[in-house]
C-alpha cells in the first residue's frame, strides 16, 4: 500500500491511500478532526474489531463495552 499525505491549504493535511482520503484539519477551521484525534480514532477501533471478533466468536453481547 502507497500512502501520499498532501496539504491542501490552511492547516489542512490529508492521507490518500488505496480508495481512501483522511481528513484532518487544526483549529481555528476544524473542517475535519485534528491529526492526534485520528490518531485516538484509530486506536479505539483497531482495538474495538478484536473486542468485537472476540464476543462475536463466543455469542457474547457488545452493549455496554
Amino acid at each position: 500500500m502507497e500512502m501520499v499525505i498532501d496539504f491542501p491549504g490552511g492547516k489542512r493535511v490529508d492521507a490518500h491511500f488505496d480508495e481512501f482520503i483522511v481528513k484532518t484539519d487544526q483549529l481555528p477551521e476544524a473542517s475535519a478532526p485534528t491529526p492526534f484525534d485520528t490518531f485516538l480514532a484509530s486506536l479505539g477501533t483497531c482495538a474495538g474489531i478484536y473486542i468485537l471478533g472476540f464476543c462475536q466468536k463466543r455469542n457474547l453481547p457488545t452493549e455496554g463495552i
